[in-house]
């Protein structure tokens, strides 16, 4: 017997904004595994005296089949509007506002969406290992570089397959797990931990899109300038992946 350790750590990286009052969102990416393209077909009729030889044209559908891989394709944007010091607001929407900040690294979707990814031995599902998808934000930061420490509050939302059906295997259907994204904590959050032979391969994806599926906390802070002021500010969130080891046999 012998354990191979598989492991893939894919990063995509988020931004989180905030408006002080603070305008708050959070920013993350987006691939399209499959695009399916076709051109017009055409229909034709045949009067008494046309002839009866067959008309046709052709179409072309491109597809990429992916076999063997583990990829993250989305990670999910988050804006919490305006909020107060010492309170919690849930979300608001999926465009960040990231005026006046340098994003370059945002990797995220407007959609809210989280998506994996498991195209591997798709023959024997049972034999997929699983995955852990996991996260960690760093703190909020305004332009003029003033920082702030937050805690992104994710709830448990349904693991759906492209089909929108839940990607369970069994009769007990999956969901993300709900988790709490402390400001530069020294551990990662678990957001998705998926067992060997638990789910069906192919597509795996959560929505974040309604006020009830994050909300963001600004603990008091007794060093911040409560003088009164509008602060759009934004925070980074890491997502990894990393596969299960495997286990084979000579």
């Amino acid at each position: 017997m012998k354990f191979l350790k598989n492991i893939i750590r894919l990063l995509a990286l988020t931004s989180l904004s905030l408006s002080l009052t603070p305008l708050t969102t959070i920013k993350a990416a987006e691939a399209d595994a499959i695009s399916v393209d076709k051109s017009d077909s055409v229909v034709t009729s045949l009067a008494a005296n046309d002839s009866t030889e067959p008309n046709s044209t052709t179409s072309t559908v491109t597809v990429t089949v992916l076999s063997g891989y583990l990829t993250l394709d989305a990670v999910p944007d988050f804006n919490f509007g305006n909020i107060a010091l010492g309170s919690t607001a849930k979300l608001k929407n999926n465009t960040p506002d990231t005026t006046g900040i340098n994003n370059a690294v945002d990797d995220g979707n407007s959609k809210g969406l989280l998506q994996v990814t498991d195209s591997r031995n798709l023959t024997s599902k049972e034999d997929i290992p699983g995955f852990n998808l996991s996260a960690k934000m760093g703190s909020l930061v305004g332009t003029d570089n003033t920082s702030l420490d937050a805690i992104l509050d994710l709830s448990s939302m349904p693991l759906l397959d492209s089909n929108n059906n839940n990607v369970s295997s069994s009769s007990t259907s999956l969901s993300t797990q709900a988790a709490s994204l402390v400001s530069n904590a020294s551990s990662t959050s678990t957001v998705m931990d998926l067992k060997k032979g638990s789910y069906n391969p192919g597509v795996i994806k959560a929505e974040f899109n309604t006020p009830d599926s994050a909300s963001m906390t600004l603990p008091k802070n007794s060093d911040y300038s409560y003088d009164k002021t509008s602060k759009n500010m934004n925070a980074v969130v890491t997502w990894t992946l990393t596969a299960n080891p495997t286990t084979t046999t000579k």
